[in-house]
């Protein structure tokens, strides 16, 4: 969450937008969520396969409902707005969300195939390369189907209404071509790659670098139109570019702040020697185990009381520990991801309050 977000809410403060602007990275942190507490809910059940499916059934019922009764996000961004002063559109949202509202569970339902076909040991029964060989068949159909009724809408808000519902037939086709074979499996895209390991970053600098006036227009390092070619050429490459470093400057800043400090270990009173506790050397018997034996310094369990300064040390050790074991704790606490958490959140509520929105 701190990966997807951490640019998205530096750009929406430094330059005066607004966090739905760039749609994508809310969109993958609410699907995050999503999936998290469908699976999360009852986990320990997850293993059957029928509790599972029906978690996710009722999780897309849910979601479907909250979205198609737009005056429930209503309510929510309402409660936002007169709370944390967070201003944003239940409309535009709703449409963002709508777009692709069942292939994130087409996924998860395709992730629990992959693993009943592992778990049974499909791959290894004879009808299986002719399975694939008819899926990689019916997938190409597929991907030509699409582009065809792509092509052949009026418009794209038309398109748009069907988007839902058939958006997940190229993916699925795309994977399973892309998985067809080993030949197709081993083969990859240097270009690509690089492109997929900045893509987020990609995707949110474009309306700062690449396009220009929030998206209104075009940046031209070059003035004139007729050189709008090299422009365009050299504007890609300073924008991949620079995409690579801002992917690694956020990569480093997000491990900085998810690292947690290693809590320091505390000795327990029960291994130290009472006759260190006095200011003494350890005797044999304290350094001999139950067989008699040298052994490493842990002493033999004791019947008898010892001299009171040595049970005053003792007391007076344990509740130091104990004082130590607190502040630990507190620090542990205080330096870990949850405060972190609560400090930025805080930071920004407060930041919210005093921001001004243009009229």
């Amino acid at each position: 969450m701190v990966r997807l977000n951490l640019l998205t809410v530096l750009l929406a403060y430094t330059m005066n937008t607004d966090y739905m602007f760039y749609y994508f990275a809310p969109l993958v942190s609410m699907w995050y969520i999503i999936i998290y507490t469908t699976l999360v809910i009852a986990s320990r059940y997850n293993e059957h396969t029928s509790f599972l499916l029906c978690k996710i059934f009722l999780s897309s019922s849910f979601v479907t409902w909250f979205f198609k009764c737009e005056w429930l996000l209503e309510v929510l961004f309402g409660f936002l707005k007169d709370v944390f002063n967070i201003q944003w559109a239940a409309h535009e949202w709703t449409f963002r969300v709508t777009l692709d509202l069942w292939i994130t569970y087409i996924g998860m339902l395709v992730a629990i195939v992959v693993i009943k076909v592992r778990e049974h040991k499909l791959t290894d029964r004879p009808m299986w390369p002719l399975t694939v060989k008819a899926a990689a068949v019916v997938s190409g159909l597929a991907l030509i189907w699409f582009f065809g009724f792509e092509l052949m809408q009026e418009s794209k808000f038309a398109y748009n209404a069907w988007h839902p519902y058939i958006s997940p037939l190229p993916v699925l086709a795309f994977v399973v071509l892309r998985n067809a074979n080993a030949t197709l499996r081993s083969m990859a895209s240097t270009g690509f790659i690089f492109m997929g390991k900045c893509s987020l970053e990609l995707f949110v600098m474009q309306y700062h670098f690449w396009l220009a006036g929030d998206t209104k227009g075009v940046l031209l390092m070059i003035p004139g139109t007729k050189w709008r070619p090299v422009n365009f050429v050299l504007t890609s490459f300073v924008f991949l570019y620079l995409s690579h470093r801002v992917a690694n400057a956020i990569a480093e800043v997000t491990r900085i702040v998810c690292t947690e400090s290693q809590r320091l270990p505390i000795t327990q009173i029960g291994e130290v020697p009472s006759s260190l506790l006095s200011g003494g050397l350890p005797t044999d018997s304290e350094r001999k185990g139950t067989d008699g034996n040298i052994e490493s310094g842990l002493p033999m369990p004791s019947t008898s009381q010892g001299r009171w300064i040595d049970r005053l040390a003792k007391g007076r050790l344990a509740s130091r520990d104990s004082g130590s074991a607190r502040l630990c704790r507190i620090t542990e606490w205080m330096s870990g991801l949850g405060w972190k958490a609560f400090i930025f959140l805080s930071c920004l509520w407060i930041l919210n309050i005093f921001w001004t929105y243009p009229e």
